[in-house]
């Protein structure tokens, strides 16, 4: 039996024993690296869809000042998940995606004979809520988003402190906070 050991471990090149050990110290290195690996993807995911209402909110911008009209952004009411809403929700709940339309007769409400310039799809397991006097941005042709400051707080459902928001001014301009480096509260629902 001796020499079948040996050729064995010439073919497979080690034992049972080595074998066990390896898959041992595999198993253990993943049982570390998954939770993490886990945690990973959800900020990436809370970054993507941060950076995604912040393109959207931009793009917006622009298009008012080279439209030289009125570009509304405003969060779609909740819908079953194979429909998308194309009605401006009264409520400042984002994570059901928004519409960004040129709003023709100025009343912040998309009617179907308006431009609809962009649908954009809910957010997976984040919340996003905005300021409660502001349900929906307006820009002007001039690129202001006259009214009150607005914040949209985007938050993890799983770890609060990774809290983002996006900041539009009266003056339009768009800048991204993380709870980290915040001077604001960030407060996460």
């Amino acid at each position: 039996m001796s020499v079948a050991k040996a050729n064995l471990k010439e073919i497979f090149g080690f034992t049972l024993l080595e074998l066990m050990i390896t898959i041992s110290i595999l198993l253990i290195s993943m049982s570390l690296a998954v939770p993490a690996l886990g945690g990973f993807i959800h900020n990436q995911r809370l970054r993507s869809d941060s950076a995604r209402l912040h393109m959207d909110l931009l793009f917006a911008r622009t298009m008012a000042v080279n439209q030289g009209q009125q570009i509304v952004v405003c969060p779609v009411e909740s819908t079953p998940a194979d429909k998308l809403s194309r009605s401006c929700s009264e409520e400042p709940i984002w994570e059901h995606g928004w519409l960004l339309f040129i709003d023709a007769n100025n009343d912040r409400k998309y009617q179907t004979s308006e431009h609809l310039l962009r649908v954009a799809m809910a957010m997976n397991d984040l919340t996003a809520r905005s300021s409660l006097h502001r349900q929906n941005i307006h820009f002007f042709p001039d690129g202001s988003a006259v009214g009150s400051a607005a914040t949209i707080t985007i938050c993890s459902l799983r770890e609060k402190k990774s809290a983002r928001a996006l900041v539009i001014s009266n003056s339009g301009r768009i800048r991204q906070v993380q709870q980290s480096d915040s001077t604001i509260g960030l407060d996460c629902p």
